[in-house]
């Protein structure tokens, strides 16, 4: 009992950020689908600088 306890709460601090997660995913997906040339030309931003557009976004 005492392992699955400790094998369930390492798998969950794996898992710390889901929204981080989300995102990548989500870009990952996209980016897939896009040209080689349009992610050249326009890459699409990382989760700390999407946080902070909304949060930019939310103070005006």
């Amino acid at each position: 009992m005492k392992r699955l306890l400790i094998l369930s709460a390492l798998l969950l601090t794996a898992c710390a950020n889901p929204a981080r997660n989300l995102y990548e995913g989500i870009k990952q997906s996209n980016d897939a689908k896009r040209t080689p040339m349009e992610r050249a030309t326009q890459p699409t931003p990382d989760y700390d600088a999407y946080r902070k557009s909304l949060e930019n976004a939310d103070t005006k």
